[in-house]
């Protein structure tokens, strides 16, 4: 009797490992799959960098904040939490979408984010709008927000400058090395 019980736990062991296994593979194969339809990795920033970011973006209660292409949403939902700001978040990648609806209920955070393109979106509402996106995206980001957004929006770009755009200033999120550009405009 002992050595059926044991082997039923080991090999209820061995299902888990392999519900594990197969969970992480599901993971992996969507995050992958999201790169291929938005040609962004999904990369998700430390606590510290997001704070430093939060610090230099000088938010003020009641301003809308704009996440393009928000992950997992850390970054809105600390600067909802802290700043009591608006926040709003665009995502391609059901995989991080589906990250960001489950880190806005476990912090009960009121951020709204949305499975859409943002290129499909009016964004003229913005205050603030952040965005970690790849030179590809860049270029076609720059002409829609000169377009659209109001005079005095604020847009800060970690990592690639918006192309034909005045940089207001540059900053790093480590200032000693110069490494982790943020590129601020205004329009």
């Amino acid at each position: 009797m002992g050595k059926i019980i044991s082997m039923s736990f080991i090999y209820f062991l061995l299902f888990l490992l392999f519900l594990s296994l197969f969970s992480l593979f599901l993971f992996y194969t969507f995050l992958l799959i999201g790169y291929l339809i938005t040609k962004v990795p999904f990369v998700s920033l430390s606590k510290k960098d997001i704070h430093k970011i939060l610090k230099m973006m000088n938010l003020k209660e009641g301003e809308v904040l704009v996440d393009l292409g928000c992950g997992d949403s850390q970054f809105l939902i600390e600067a909802e939490k802290k700043y009591k700001v608006k926040t709003i978040g665009y995502e391609l990648s059901l995989t991080a979408f589906i990250l960001s609806k489950i880190n806005i209920l476990l912090k009960k955070a009121k951020t709204k984010i949305y499975l859409k393109d943002f290129f499909k979106i009016n964004l003229s509402y913005s205050d603030v709008i952040f965005c970690y996106l790849f030179p590809n995206v860049m270029a076609r980001l720059s002409e829609k927000l000169k377009k659209e957004v109001k005079t005095g929006t604020k847009i800060f770009s970690l990592a690639f400058p918006l192309p034909d755009w005045p940089n207001e200033k540059i900053l790093y999120l480590d200032e000693k090395n110069k490494k982790g550009k943020i590129f601020i405009y205004q329009k």
